[in-house]
């Protein structure tokens, strides 16, 4: 009896250490499972790479003994990007997973992509050719003024406050964007922070008043901003705080990559398609999910890059090495399935999206989508984290895997009180906030929005009605 239950605590402790690989492979990146893949099979005979898609021949065999040592190369290439820092999230792609919330005509997204891949590093297009050059003279739909509003639209993105011409233009876009920015701030701001120095209130009061006279020397100059202001040192004051307290480098957090490697070239996880015929009903363990009349979903795990693998055929006289084989692929094949479940789940979930596109996303987390597939939250999470490079790839169009997760402040009943866990997702908001700002006849600020969206069942507070606002690249139709 004894000798049965250490046998059977055996049982478990293996059970529980392949699960603990199975875990670690769904959180490997693409780069780092083919890492894993030619070491394992350089250390283990039993296993075959029969291809590779990164090689020049797509027919080429590798035998064990090749394996290792054609691995070299490829050690030596994984050293070296691994030599290389992990940046974390790019301007770029930050700026451009808040574009694919907007819903925008293809011409227009496409000019706002450019601008976005040619900010520098300070968040800027001063250091590019003047942005006109962007401009597509084959597309007539691109014109000078969807320019100005693709510019002023990521201008009200997070960070607020980039592209624009100059850090100096930032700030001004800053106090502009946020509304409550005191008009002699504005004043400084728009083309005179040299009068700052040294940002002294009575020091800015005098250069101020010096500034109005010299104008005003000047024959037919017409009345500027700076008549209607008082120049006090308790407004020059105010007016110093509040330049201060912006962001003078609102890039500043986030790497600039220009290349667009980062977004263009992620770690894919799976391909969603839309393919012709209707089904009966959901597949996930094949891949399909229903959709329309006359079409349905299929969602197939994204190898490209990684080589494939097998048991040696000739290879059986060692049996531990070839159990070891038969439980990597084991592995292999149980990250490919849970990805594809995950993506099918997602699909599922969230299919007002893949049917009609951007601004159908409903509230959706990882709790739900974990329960609907049988694993824990935390492998969801693993799969989708936020700061990894993992997107999904949805017809031609690229998604971060952790796009499809959204929340949203609670819905009340007609009646006034809470709702119990009903909740519309934060990008529906956005939507509705810009359909109350297009369908007013009268200027609407914040709060009458606040206001509005109450009314319609939707809690919200003011400061989030803003921070949707801005991010959503929606102009406060309301000036204080």
């Amino acid at each position: 009896m004894i000798q049965s239950q250490r046998q059977s605590q055996k049982q478990i402790q293996k059970m529980s250490q392949v699960q603990i690989q199975a875990v670690n492979f769904l959180a490997m990146s693409n780069r780092d499972l083919r890492e894993e893949i030619y070491k394992t099979a350089a250390e283990n005979p039993a296993l075959q790479i029969i291809s590779d898609p990164r090689r020049s021949s797509a027919n080429e065999k590798y035998s064990s003994a090749s394996s290792a040592g054609s691995s070299a190369a490829s050690d030596a290439n994984q050293q070296a990007l691994e030599a290389m820092e992990n940046r974390g999230e790019t301007l770029q792609q930050h700026l451009m997973e808040q574009l694919n919330l907007i819903k925008l005509p293809p011409d227009e997204f496409e000019l706002s992509q450019k601008l976005i891949y040619n900010l520098d590093a300070n968040g800027c297009y001063g250091s590019m050719l003047a942005p006109e050059t962007l401009l597509d003279r084959s597309r007539p739909l691109q014109t000078k003024q969807m320019l100005t509003r693709c510019i002023e639209r990521i201008q009200r993105m997070d960070p607020i406050g980039t592209c624009c011409q100059t850090l100096e233009e930032s700030l001004f876009v800053q106090a502009k964007i946020s509304g409550d920015a005191p008009p002699l701030a504005l004043f400084i701001l728009d083309g005179h922070l040299e009068l700052l120095n040294p940002p002294q209130a009575d020091r800015v009061v005098k250069k101020l008043k010096d500034y109005l006279k010299e104008w005003h020397s000047k024959k037919f100059a017409p009345k500027i901003a700076l008549d209607e202001i008082e120049l006090s040192e308790e407004n020059a004051d105010s007016a110093i705080k509040y330049i201060t307290s912006l962001n003078p480098r609102p890039a500043g957090e986030y790497i600039s990559d220009t290349t667009q490697t980062d977004f263009l070239q992620p770690d894919i996880l799976l391909s969603v398609e839309k393919k012709s015929g209707s089904i009966p009903a959901d597949d996930f363990e094949n891949g399909i999910v229903t959709g329309g009349s006359d079409f349905h979903f299929q969602i197939k795990y994204a190898n490209g890059e990684l080589p494939e693998v097998q048991i040696a055929p000739d290879f059986s006289f060692d049996s531990k090495s070839v159990q070891k084989a038969k439980e990597f692929l084991h592995l292999l094949k149980y990250r490919q399935t849970s990805v594809i479940l995950l993506g099918c789940a997602i699909v599922s979930s969230q299919k007002d999206f893949f049917i009609k596109g951007p601004g159908n996303l409903k509230p959706l987390t990882r709790r739900q989508i974990a329960a609907s597939i049988g694993v824990h939250e935390s492998t969801v999470s693993r799969m989708t984290a936020k700061k990894t490079n993992r997107r999904i790839d949805v017809m031609g169009q690229l998604f971060p895997a952790s796009y499809f997760f959204v929340s949203g402040p609670s819905l009340r009943h007609s009646s006034g009180q809470a709702g119990s866990g009903t909740t519309t997702s934060s990008e529906a908001i956005k939507i509705r906030i810009s359909e109350l700002l297009e369908n007013s006849s009268t200027p609407l600020s914040d709060e009458k929005i606040t206001k509005l969206l109450n009314e319609q069942g939707i809690k919200i507070s003011r400061r989030t009605v803003n921070k949707y606002r801005n991010q959503a690249g929606l102009e406060n139709s309301y000036k204080q």
